[in-house]
């Protein structure tokens, strides 16, 4: 029976000890990953700042959907594609779903495989986007855009992760259209803008939605790998709990085994002595 529980324990321990060597590992590319993204994140900080800075200049007199809000409502939610980190997508999806319930938006466009179950019964969801990319790009936003514009979207509302340290990230909400202008002085008169026409302004006003999803689509990712990074580092460290303790039961079934053995031989040897 003891020999039998002993080559049990041993068993989990090597399984248990496999898993961290997995665990381990996908640590260890998360955070390769997030040395490559954090770099582009902070370019595409830079380019959204700069791009709000052009648009803060100009006066939109264009009657734009985006501007004017006359349209259907939408709900964007920027999820991820891969799991393994933790309860971060079901967060992304909960608010979602929350927010809708309060606002009832006319369209709903989901990002990402690992949130879409979530949204695949729900007869408002325009469209679904499903492993578009592993680092966000702009021609996907740009996508995206084009396909609000085709469906009448006018009032936008998206639901990201967002990056607030290493150790939290959470699900917020940004309001993306219509947008009011708001005048920035920083850089005095930095640009000048030939032709001002309507075409100008049409291609601004979408090249600047287009950048802001831009942006909160690589916050998502950044979010996403460190949540991957937290959830497999708790996972390597659960798993070496886990093989501590079975050793020391390894080691106590053991012991009693040895205990056992000795005893029978001490009695075995006593009942020689009497006969």
């Amino acid at each position: 029976m003891s020999r039998g529980k002993l080559l049990q324990i041993k068993r989990r321990i090597g399984a248990t000890q496999s898993l961290k060597k997995i665990t381990k590992a996908m640590e260890m590319v998360s955070t390769a990953q997030i040395k490559k993204v954090e770099k582009r994140l902070e370019v595409v900080r830079e380019f959204l700042n700069e791009t709000k800075n052009i648009v803060s200049q100009v006066h939109f007199e264009v009657e734009h959907p985006f501007v004017t809000g006359n349209g259907q409502s939408a709900l964007i939610v920027i999820g991820t594609d891969m799991g393994l980190c933790g309860s971060f997508p079901s967060e992304i999806s909960r608010a979602a779903i929350n927010l809708d319930r309060r606002e009832n938006f006319d369209q709903i466009y989901v990002v990402g495989a690992k949130i879409a179950p979530s949204f695949k019964k729900n007869s408002k969801v325009a469209r679904i986007y499903e492993y578009e990319y592993e680092i966000p790009t702009f021609d996907f936003t740009q996508l995206l855009v084009t396909d609000m514009l085709s469906n009448n979207v006018a009032k936008t509302r998206v639901v990201y992760g967002k990056f607030k340290n290493k150790l939290a990230q959470i699900p917020d909400v940004f309001t993306l259209t219509p947008f009011n202008e708001q005048k920035n002085n920083e850089y005095g008169d930095r640009y000048e803008f030939e032709p001002v026409g309507a075409d100008f302004q049409v291609k601004l006003i979408e090249f600047y939605a287009t950048s802001v999803l831009f942006s909160l689509a690589f916050e998502t990712k950044i979010s996403e790998l460190y949540a991957r990074q937290n959830s497999m580092r708790n996972a390597t460290e659960n798993a070496e709990d886990v093989v501590k303790q079975l050793t020391i039961d390894y080691n106590k079934v053991r012991q009693a085994s040895i205990t056992q053995e000795l005893i029978e031989i001490v009695t075995g040897a006593d009942a020689l002595k009497e006969r």
